[in-house]
C-alpha cells in the first residue's frame, strides 16, 4: 500500500460514479486539466464518458488526461491520489468502497470525498467501518454533497457543502483543488461547522426546499394552464426580476430551472423523478429517526411515490405537470395542456390574466413560506441552529437550488426572534390577507378542480391549512 502524501500535489482523481451529475463533474475536471480515472458499473456510460473526454482533448485541452477501469479497485490502483464518490445512493458508496474491496487498495492517507447525497448519519458510519472493520483511520474522509444540477456541474459552479472530522482533511491541497474547481473557484464552497455529516445535514436542509419546490413548480404551472393563462407568459412573469433585482414572492430557483422543460418537452432530460424521490426519501427516513413531522414535504413525497409506482421514475421531474393534469396517465390530450398553452398562438382565456397570474403567484408564495418553515424545523431537529451554522446554511440555500424569494425574506426575520416560529408568524400576518389573498387563491383552485376533476393541488391546499394553523 503506497502513500497518497508522496504522490504529488497535482490531483489524479479516481472518480467513481458517472451518472448525470458525476459525468458532468468529472468531465469538467478533465477539461480543467485534472487527471481523472473514471469508473461506472454501466459500460455504455463508460464508453460515452471516454468519447466526451476524447472530444475535450481534441478540441478544448490537448493536455487533458483521462482513463477508465473495469472496477473500483482498479480505479484506486491507477495511480490516483484522491477518490471522489458520486454514486447514486449510500448503498452504492458502501459497495464501491467496501464490498468491491477497493478499501484494501487505497494508498495510505489518501483523501476520499463522498459527494453523493446520502443520509446525514452515513459519513460517520463510513468512518466507523474504515477504522474498526478495515483498520484504515489514516484515510482523510470528507463529506461534501453538492447542489446545482447538471448545468452547474458542467461549468464547475456547484454549491458544495463540505465537512470532516479532521481540519487537515478539509485543508488537504488535493481536496481543496478538486472542491474549488467544482465550485466556481471556491466561491460556492461552504465549509459547514461540525464534524462528518454536517455537510450532508446542510444538503438535507436544501433538499427540503428542493423536494417541495420541484413538485410545486409543476403544481403551479398546471394550475396556471387550467386557469386559462398562457403558460409561457406566466413563466416569464415568475422568472423576471424587477429593476431592483427582486423576483416575485412566487419565485423559486426550481421553477426557473424546470419551467423551460415543462414548456418544451423536446429539451434534454436533466433530472429524473427517481433522483428527487431518493433525496426526499432520505429526509422522510430522518423524520422518523428525529421524531418530527414535515407535513408539506410529506405531501410532495407522496406525489413522487405515486409517480414511482406508475412506472415513470425515469421521466424528467419537470414532466410532473402531466401527472397533475392526468393522474391516470392515460389521456395524452389532458397531459399536453401546459404545452398547448405555451404556444404564441394561444391567447389567455382567463377573465383577467394579470389578476389570475397574481393570485397564482400568491398560491406559490404560500407554499414557499411553509417550505421555509419546515426547513428551519428540520434544522432545529438536526441541531444546526448555532449562529455560525444557521448563517452558513441560510446563505448556501438562498443561493442554491433551494432558493426562493420568500426564503430569503423570512429566514432573517425568524432568526431575529427568541423563538424562530414567532418570526414566521409575524411575516405571515403581514403577507397573508393583505398582499396574499387566500380567498382568491381558493377560488382559483376551486375553478381549476371544476374544470379538471382529477386535478389535486395538494401542496397549495396543504400550505393554506398549515398557515392557518400557524396563525391560530
Amino acid at each position: 500500500m503506497g502513500s497518497a502524501s508522496n504522490m504529488g500535489a497535482t490531483p489524479h482523481v479516481a472518480f467513481l460514479g458517472l451518472g448525470a451529475m458525476g459525468f458532468a463533474m468529472s468531465t469538467h475536471l478533465v477539461r480543467t486539466g485534472i487527471q481523472v480515472t473514471g469508473f461506472d458499473i454501466y459500460q455504455p456510460t463508460l464508453d460515452r464518458w471516454t468519447e466526451a473526454c476524447t472530444n475535450i482533448q481534441q478540441s478544448e485541452n490537448s493536455n487533458a488526461q483521462f482513463s477508465t477501469t473495469t472496477s473500483c479497485s482498479e480505479a484506486v490502483k491507477s495511480g490516483a491520489n484522491i477518490v471522489i464518490l458520486m454514486v447514486a445512493t449510500h448503498h452504492h458508496v458502501n459497495s464501491a468502497l467496501f464490498e468491491s474491496g477497493a478499501v484494501k487498495d487505497l494508498p495510505k492517507d489518501i483523501p476520499v470525498i463522498i459527494m453523493a447525497t446520502v443520509p446525514p448519519t452515513h459519513p460517520t458510519e463510513v468512518r466507523q467501518r474504515l477504522t474498526s472493520e478495515f483498520n484504515r483511520p489514516d484515510i482523510a474522509l470528507v463529506d461534501a454533497p453538492v447542489s446545482g444540477g447538471v448545468a452547474r456541474s458542467k461549468n464547475g459552479t456547484l454549491t458544495i457543502m463540505a465537512s470532516s472530522d479532521s481540519q487537515d482533511a478539509m485543508n488537504h491541497p488535493l481536496v481543496q483543488t478538486c472542491l474549488r474547481t467544482l465550485s466556481n473557484s471556491g466561491k460556492t464552497l461552504y465549509p459547514i461547522p461540525g464534524t462528518l455529516g454536517a455537510g450532508t445535514s446542510a444538503k438535507a436542509l436544501n433538499q427540503v426546499q428542493c423536494g417541495i419546490h420541484i413538485v410545486s413548480a409543476s403544481e403551479i404551472m398546471s394550475l396556471a394552464a387550467l386557469a386559462g393563462l398562457n403558460t409561457t407568459q406566466f413563466a416569464n412573469t415568475v422568472n423576471t426580476q424587477t429593476s431592483s433585482g427582486d423576483h416575485p414572492h412566487g419565485w423559486t430557483w426550481m421553477f426557473t430551472n424546470r419551467s423551460p422543460r415543462m414548456l418544451d418537452p423536446a429539451l434534454p432530460i436533466a433530472s429524473a423523478i427517481s433522483i428527487i424521490n431518493k433525496d426526499v426519501g432520505i429526509i422522510y427516513d430522518e423524520e422518523a429517526r428525529l421524531n418530527i413531522e414535515l407535513p408539506l414535504l410529506n405531501t410532495a413525497h407522496a406525489q413522487l411515490k405515486v409517480c414511482m409506482d406508475s412506472n415513470i421514475a425515469s421521466w424528467d421531474d419537470a414532466f410532473l405537470t402531466k401527472y397533475y393534469l392526468d393522474p391516470t396517465l392515460k389521456n395524452e390530450q389532458k397531459q399536453q395542456l401546459v404545452i398547448e398553452h405555451a404556444q404564441d398562438s394561444y391567447t389567455a382565456t382567463a377573465t383577467s390574466p394579470s389578476e389570475t397570474t397574481r393570485t397564482i403567484l400568491h398560491a406559490h408564495a404560500l407554499i414557499n413560506l411553509m417550505s421555509a418553515y419546515e426547513t428551519v424545523k428540520f434544522a432545529e431537529a438536526l441541531d444546526l441552529m448555532g449562529p455560525k451554522q444557521r448563517a452558513m446554511w441560510f446563505e448556501l440555500i438562498a443561493g442554491a437550488a433551494g432558493g426562493s424569494t420568500v426564503f430569503s425574506e423570512v429566514i432573517p426575520l425568524a432568526f431575529e426572534e427568541a423563538q424562530w416560529q414567532d418570526g414566521f408568524k409575524k411575516y405571515a400576518q403581514e403577507k397573508v390577507g393583505k398582499e396574499w389573498n387566500v380567498e382568491n387563491v381558493e377560488a382559483v383552485l376551486k375553478a381549476a378542480k371544476e374544470q379538471n376533476g382529477e386535478f389535486e393541488p395538494r401542496l397549495v391546499e396543504g400550505a393554506i391549512r398549515l398557515i392557518r394553523e400557524l396563525l391560530l
